[in-house]
């Protein structure tokens, strides 16, 4: 990077009051930062990433193990946020590994100010839990996946 660009940063951030400039440019990696009023120039080669050819990864071998567990899909009845604790700080309803049976509390749906006790459907083991605590759900959305008892 040539001297006079680099003078022409340091002023730029010296006029604009900022405490730090990082600029990268092809291969080069320039940070500027401001040190009680003096402008501290550092300059970094850029990470280079290297990728190995020879690594083969099929589909099959991707999967999560979770994937291929076939389970009763629970959906939400309706859209709001959900809650997996009846409230903050508390031990949540399930967690995976978790036995359920029928009729148990499995999460709450707050919609329009009121709260909806979601029970599970189907008697078994919790095996996913793909929504997060406060998350805004659609109608139909998967709450919990449980692996039916024989």
């Amino acid at each position: 990077m040539e001297i006079k660009k680099i003078s022409d940063l340091a002023k730029i951030l010296k006029q604009n009051q900022l405490t730090k400039l990082d600029l990268t440019e092809g291969d080069v990696r320039l940070v500027l930062e401001s040190a009680g009023g003096k402008v501290v120039l550092q300059e970094v080669p850029r990470e280079i990433e290297i990728f190995e050819e020879e690594t083969t990864i099929t589909m099959e071998e991707k999967k999560p193990v979770e994937e291929t567990i076939t389970a009763y899909e629970q959906k939400s009845p309706l859209v709001g946020t959900v809650y997996l604790a009846p409230q903050a700080g508390s031990a949540p309803y399930i967690k995976v590994g978790d036995k359920v049976k029928k009729g148990d509390a499995v999460c709450i749906v707050e919609s329009m100010k009121m709260f909806n006790t979601i029970e599970a459907e189907k008697d078994g083991e919790v095996v996913a839990i793909p929504v997060d605590n406060g998350q805004i759900v659609e109608y139909g959305q998967v709450l919990v996946c449980i692996r039916e008892e024989a």
